[in-house]
């Protein structure tokens, strides 16, 4: 059995768009399958219930990045494939994985084409990063200038589309103020003023900003990306290099692989999980687990 899952307002409506396309091609080849919509924001306990995970063979996140996190769970660690057909605003977790870069000349075409990956059922062993041992994350976290960004650029996407992030992103670097952490990598800690932490196991984040280019979303390690305390002017001219990259050769953007990270912070302090923001007490860890997705790709 097949499940979809499937977030109907994702995308500005593109995800239930997508229905007729899929239920198409999934007759024509005749394969058991089920749809399963998500109601609201936090439908974990809902949805499950609603999935046989004994008889299900794959799990299909259809929508954006922040129904992939909200469901990922329900695959971690089982013998269950975990496929993602891309019909929210961003994508930013598809643009990742391998041979996901691809146009297509219309929506259709690019739902048939996912539909049918999600047929063929090839798959590859991808990490998760585990937060607070209760949620997971399955493209970037991340604290920071990154989260008023976020929460600027949502009444801004049913106008700019993917370009909302950006137009956010200009606005908060005249702003925001950098913020004082605990940050402990692996085991050397630190005290220090930041701007922005993401935490990568994916490589692109907030509409195809390609923050942390040298993340591999199977190489075992997260990739934290570390934004500290800048000039305004200089952080205003850093933000067009993250679209392409080349943020990576300022002196004020570190990166470092590891596999455990913790975060220390005065309150209470609000997180960005593939889209989806939560708030967290201190402290706040994130683990990597190796191979911890049956992913189709």
């Amino acid at each position: 059995m097949i499940y979809f899952i499937l977030n109907p307002t994702a995308g500005s409506g593109k995800a239930k768009a997508a229905v007729p396309v899929i239920e198409r091609i999934m007759c024509e080849h005749g394969v058991e399958y089920s749809f399963v919509y998500t109601s609201r924001p936090d439908d974990l306990t809902r949805v499950s219930g609603l999935i046989d995970l004994d008889a299900a063979k794959t799990i299909v996140s259809v929508g954006g990045d922040g129904t992939i996190q909200e469901y990922i769970s329900l695959v971690i660690d089982r013998e269950i494939n975990f496929g993602v057909i891309p019909a929210g605003s961003g994508n930013d977790f598809m643009y990742s994985a391998p041979g996901n870069k691809r146009k297509f000349s219309s929506f259709e075409e690019k739902i048939t084409y996912y539909t049918e990956k999600i047929i063929k059922g090839e798959i590859m062993y991808i990490d998760a990063i585990k937060v607070n041992d209760d949620k997971y994350c399955l493209n970037i976290g991340g604290t920071g200038i990154d989260i008023q960004v976020l929460k600027d650029a949502l009444p801004l996407k049913k106008f700019f589309d993917r370009a909302a992030y950006f137009i956010s992103l200009i606005k908060n670097a005249v702003t925001y103020r950098a913020v004082e952490m605990k940050l402990t990598v692996d085991d050397q800690s630190r005290t220090e003023r930041f701007l922005l932490l993401a935490f990568c196991n994916g490589s692109y984040y907030g509409g195809n900003m390609h923050i942390a280019p040298s993340a591999v979303i199977n190489d075992g390690f997260i990739t934290l990306c570390e934004v500290k305390k800048m000039p305004r002017l200089k952080l205003i001219t850093m933000f067009p290099l993250v679209k392409s990259g080349r943020h990576t050769k300022l002196k004020d953007v570190s990166f470092i692989n590891c596999s455990y990270i913790k975060l220390e912070f005065s309150g209470k302090k609000t997180i960005n999980l593939d889209g989806n923001l939560f708030e967290f007490e201190s402290p706040l860890t994130f683990k990597i687990m190796k191979d911890a997705v049956r992913f189709i790709a």
